[in-house]
């Protein structure tokens, strides 16, 4: 088998994990969407929160009490960050006074144990194909774990302002997931990942501000954001991009001023 046959066979194999992701990820949800979550909370500002879902697996996230009428702002990372590595961000949504909740996703920074690791998943695994596929099977969780979070968000918010959310890379299908159930006010992809299904279904909430951002010679994540943009009919959308491959992190703590821009961008959204 030649170099060209290899590499056929292996974006055939990388195809084939994203359409059962995307089944697998119905079935999870289904089977267990409302499930009850138990919350170590806090009265702080800015503190530690842990949720623990029916399964008993802790995530953990940072979590901030804006004023008693703003609204709330979901965060999430990528597949190769933390909620630590977007401190920034976070840091501009608090000085704009809004209710944010910072999640580490399962298997990833503090939302880590023996049986959910991206760490261990890379160690582990023989090649690129088989850490994929096993990560995949992880991210099953995600569009659960993410809902939940959301809950808690809407209930630690104790009124009736909007949420919003904010992704990056392999996290943005879960924007497109939560606004399907919830009624998000505004949505952030920063370099965004998403396979042709998840583009589908995002045609069906074009109407809903969107915030793209990507660096031009990130081919996949500028293409998605493109596409995404020119599908939006919301006139609060906006599209950025930065010369260069810089991944959404880099883009952050490079053009710092993105923080700022992004923070008050998506406060304008959540104002009633």
């Amino acid at each position: 088998m030649n170099k060209s046959q290899i590499n056929r066979n292996s974006k055939v194999k990388t195809s084939i994990l994203k359409r059962a992701l995307c089944l697998l990820t119905f079935v999870v949800a289904q089977q267990l969407a409302a499930q009850p979550l138990t919350l170590k909370d806090t009265t702080s500002p800015s503190s530690m929160v842990e949720l623990t879902v029916l399964d008993q697996f802790k995530l953990s996230a940072k979590l901030h009490l804006g004023s008693a009428t703003a609204g709330g702002v979901l965060l999430l990372h990528d597949c190769k960050n933390t909620s630590k590595d977007f401190q920034g961000l976070y840091s501009a949504l608090v000085k704009q006074d809004l209710f944010v909740l910072a999640l580490d996703l399962r298997g990833f920074g503090a939302s880590q144990n023996q049986d959910y690791s991206d760490k261990s998943l890379r160690i582990k695994a023989d090649n690129i194909v088989s850490y994929q596929g096993q990560l995949a099977t992880l991210m099953m969780h995600w569009q659960n774990d993410v809902y939940l979070a959301y809950q808690y968000l809407q209930g630690a918010m104790k009124n009736k302002q909007g949420i919003s959310v904010v992704t990056s890379g392999c996290s943005s299908n879960q924007a497109i997931y939560l606004a399907q159930k919830t009624a998000l006010k505004s949505v952030v992809m920063l370099s965004p990942e998403l396979s042709v299904d998840d583009k589908e279904q995002f045609k069906h909430l074009a109407d809903m501000p969107i915030y793209l951002l990507s660096a031009k010679y990130l081919t996949e994540a500028m293409l998605n954001a493109q596409e995404l943009f020119e599908w939006s009919g919301d006139s609060h959308s906006v599209l950025q991009t930065f010369k260069g491959n810089d991944s959404s992190v880099q883009l952050l703590k490079k053009q710092t001023y993105l923080n700022n821009n992004l923070s008050i961008w998506l406060k304008s959204t959540l104002v009633e």
